[in-house]
């Protein structure tokens, strides 16, 4: 997604949360186009959590919100609302995946303490179907991209827009990034539940309990972006009934 430069002329406490978003968003990108790791999806939730807190803060300022009497402002206003709807839906259903994909963890975890190989397959099975399932479940939405003339009243809903498209594509590498976790790159599906149970090293048992962490982690970062895309939400719904 190619950085866009926009010329404002907003009150200086606007102006500041304008470029913390621009900043945030400039990381966002960094962290989507990396290399897949624990560390990157989790500091690319927080960054998306950071950028809609700033764009919060530009739709609560009395000054912005002025700015959309203007019919046709209030028309854009009221379609981010409706794709609010969609997003939010999104993220709450990715949130309660990762909160069941942990769960197949901590099964796998005990399948690999008995040292039961049957079972431990059954459950990295499991595992590999919720991840897939996880990742299809955003694919298939669509959202709308609307398009917003340039104003100072809709800075904070045109960064909407771009922050919406790049919260998909997190949310899309956090599954892809599952998915890889589970697998040796150089051996069978099987790989991480064979070394679990046959070489029963503290390393490797370790592996399981490693991933349920970082699955846990990963659905808190996804849960705090719910309740940052409520608070947003919340100040759409605000703008609309001024």
């Amino acid at each position: 997604m190619a950085c866009h430069t926009r010329s404002v002329s907003l009150p200086t406490r606007s102006h500041l949360f304008l470029q913390k978003a621009e900043e945030e968003l400039i990381k966002l990108r960094a962290c989507v186009g990396s290399s897949l790791t624990y560390e990157i999806m989790l500091d690319a939730l927080k960054a998306v959590g950071c950028v809609y807190e700033s764009i919060n803060e530009l739709l609560c300022m009395s000054s912005n919100q002025n700015g959309f009497s203007h019919m046709q402002h209030r028309r854009l206003v009221e379609q981010e609302l409706e794709e609010s709807v969609k997003l939010l839906d999104i993220c709450c259903t990715s949130r309660d995946n990762l909160d069941t994909i942990k769960y197949h963890v901590q099964d796998l975890q005990m399948a690999t303490r008995r040292g039961d190989l049957q079972a431990s397959k059954s459950k990295l099975r499991g595992y590999r179907l919720i991840v897939k399932k996880a990742n299809r479940d955003v694919k298939v939405q669509k959202l709308n991209k609307n398009e917003y003339p340039e104003g100072d009243s809709l800075a904070a809903v045109s960064f909407l827009l771009e922050t919406r498209e790049i919260t998909i594509s997190v949310l899309q590498s956090i599954f892809v990034y599952l998915a890889r976790e589970i697998v040796s790159q150089k051996s069978s599906k099987w790989s991480l539940v064979s070394r679990l149970v046959e070489k029963r090293t503290i390393a490797c048992k370790g592996d399981a309990a490693c991933l349920r962490v970082n699955v846990e982690e990963l659905e808190n970062g996804v849960e705090s972006l719910v309740r940052h895309l409520i608070q947003c939400r919340v100040s759409l719904l605000n703008i609309c009934s001024l």
